[in-house]
């Protein structure tokens, strides 16, 4: 903020409505005093880079603002237990200069400035998706009771929401606590085409190789719906060749292992449809990739344990995967201001005022309010009207991705072409990585960095541009397709991003960890270099830093795909540095100008 008074001053927890009266008498040095307040929202340009491409951010083209903004009266620079709140008045609102005001609210003797924060909620839920998938979510955590400001700043943070979490999901008849019905039910197919009588323990080719095939050799699987259906017609596809008669190269003269591959195929064909009408993860609003089994052996009693096929919801030591619980709806639009305060004896008529005031600037240059003394800058008891210094800004930041294809063609991990087409492979999501709890300025948490990857979550968006498919643009250039709302990263920490994308072919290609089905999703993975980013800006403070993303920023992301070699069923933990990443990265960045990525 551009207060450097108040940087550090506290934020409190939410309001009790104000009293409010139309009294001018005199008030006592303990009592509030009624005064008009004014304020501003920072618009596009004057102060922040534009969010205008985001339906989120913007309603009718332009800035979309708090239903209701909260105000915290700071009193010799410590937050004031009289607290207040109120909605904004948005009849009384200047459209061309974003000013609002209240009357007689109740501001302590000796205010002398203020903390103001909002959050949007967008409560039409006009595009008929799940609110928290559509707008966000963002956990405000204050602290219940406080003694001093530490007590504060340690205990008022924001986080993001997780979007799977462990208690939504009781035990029931065949389902354990904290598993989702449909990840049971999609492994509990697979164990039925498993335990077909003769194959678990047949050494006999080619019962033995189809079903390490078919088990992975015990490595990890994708565990969506749409991924384990394709997984179970790939073995059939491999069973039909031993069944064939006519295929002599792979006909089985056994009549007894073509009994039991008779028996897999129908089980599997069976199981097939029933997993064919599930949806999981995607009805939880979580990526295909979060969703993971693997064929593990299990503790049947003390003496027992018997193998199977089991949902993986967590990261271990020996799977290489993501915690279901670190993905997280994105941040949802939320303000911020930390300033000091301007005061005038005056009652001002705001209705009137603002009629010849086009910028807030020139409402702060005012004889009512010019700063001659900044020490009178303070609420007394005869203080009749008082506007916040600095506009209200954005409390988080944006990412905007533009994707596009090196070429008509790339290679998989197998050295084949595939065809990109124009229809081919349809963006599904983003995730963005790294993503920390941030302070009650919105700033990072200052955490252990031995423990820092504990708080690690990953922002999954589903809002992507519709109509995207990666494609070979004739001019060459980036396509929009991705606004996703993010927390400040922390200083000179890179930032991964994934893209997500789906086989819409009817072809198979080769990947790093296996083979892309037709209709199951992949994804690809990308790093941002934070030493790239220098966010000095004209205009701006925003303390120069190199980071990624910068409350009331926008980062803009280009991504190039120039090979599929490197593409993932299964996303790898992603807290671990050995990422199959293979970025190439623009070396200096300027306010307002993409970063260049490359993925491999």
């Amino acid at each position: 903020m551009k207060s450097k008074k108040y940087i550090g001053l506290i934020m409190v927890m939410a309001m009790l409505m104000a009293g409010c009266a139309n009294d001018d008498e005199y008030v006592a040095q303990d009592e509030p005093v009624n005064v008009e307040l004014a304020y501003a929202f920072s618009s596009s340009g004057s102060g922040s880079l534009t969010r205008q491409s985001s339906v989120v951010v913007t309603n009718n083209e332009s800035p979309r603002l708090p239903y209701e903004l909260r105000m915290i009266p700071l009193v010799n620079d410590m937050p004031h237990l009289s607290e207040f709140s109120w909605d904004i008045p948005v009849s009384k609102d200047n459209p061309k200069s974003r000013f609002y005001y209240s009357r007689y609210c109740a501001l302590p003797v000796n205010t002398n400035g203020i903390l103001a924060y909002g959050s949007v909620v967008d409560k039409s839920n006009a595009l008929g998706v799940p609110t928290k998938v559509y707008n966000g979510s963002l956990i405000e955590h204050f602290p219940a009771s406080f003694s001093t400001v530490a007590d504060l700043q340690e205990n008022t943070y924001f986080e993001l929401e997780p979007i799977y979490k462990s208690e939504d999901y009781p035990a029931s008849p065949g389902v354990p606590a904290g598993v989702p019905a449909e990840a049971t039910a999609i492994v509990a197919c697979m164990n039925d085409i498993a335990k077909t009588t003769g194959w678990e323990t047949s050494n006999e080719s080619p019962l033995k190789e189809l079903f390490e095939r078919f088990t992975n050799n015990g490595s990890v699987l994708p565990g969506s719906a749409a991924s384990v259906e394709q997984w179970i017609t790939a073995l059939i596809t491999l069973i039909n060749p031993y069944l064939d008669q006519n295929n002599t190269t792979s006909y089985v003269n056994n009549e007894e292992i073509r009994d039991i591959l008779t028996n897999i195929k129908a089980t599997a064909a069976t199981q097939r449809d029933i997993v064919a009408t599930y949806t999981y993860p995607r009805e939880l609003s979580l990526p295909d990739g979060a969703a993971v089994l693997q064929w593990v052996g299990v503790k049947k009693d003390e003496e027992t344990t018997v193998k199977k096929f089991v949902p993986q919801l967590n990261t271990t030591t020996v799977a290489n995967i993501n915690s279901v619980a670190r993905f997280t709806y994105p941040s949802s639009l939320y303000y911020f201001i930390n300033s000091e305060i301007r005061t005038s004896e005056n009652k001002v008529d705001f209705a009137d005022f603002y009629q010849n005031k086009d910028t807030w600037n020139n409402v702060l240059a005012d004889d009512n309010f010019k700063d001659k003394n900044p020490i009178n800058n303070v609420v007394t008891p005869s203080t009749k009207s008082v506007v916040v210094k600095n506009p209200v800004q954005f409390a988080v930041a944006q990412l905007k991705v533009k994707i596009k294809a090196a070429s008509a063609k790339l290679k998989d991990a197998g050295n084949n072409d595939v065809e990109v087409g124009t229809e081919n492979f349809p963006l599904r999501g983003v995730i963005v990585c790294d993503q920390f709890a941030v302070n009650y300025a919105f700033s990072p948490r200052a955490v252990n960095q031995s423990t820092v990857s504990d708080d690690e979550m990953f922002i999954y968006d589903s809002q992507v541009n519709a109509n995207y498919c990666l494609t070979f643009p004739n001019d060459n250039q980036w396509t929009e397709a991705c606004n996703t709302l993010v927390l400040q990263s922390h200083d000179d920490k890179n930032i991964h991003i994934l893209l997500e994308f789906e086989n819409n072919t009817s072809n198979t290609f080769q990947c790093i960890d296996g083979s892309i089905y037709p209709h199951t999703r992949f994804y690809m993975i990308g790093e941002v270099d934070a030493s790239h980013y220098n966010t000095e800006v004209s205009n701006v403070d925003v303390d120069n830093k190199q980071r990624v993303f910068t409350k009331d920023y926008v980062t803009t992301v280009n991504l190039t795909v120039s090979s599929l070699a490197k593409a993932y069923n299964v996303p790898p933990n992603l807290l671990s540095n050995q990422l199959e990443i293979g970025v190439e990265t623009t070396p200096q960045w300027e306010a307002a100008t993409p970063s260049t990525i490359r993925l491999e």
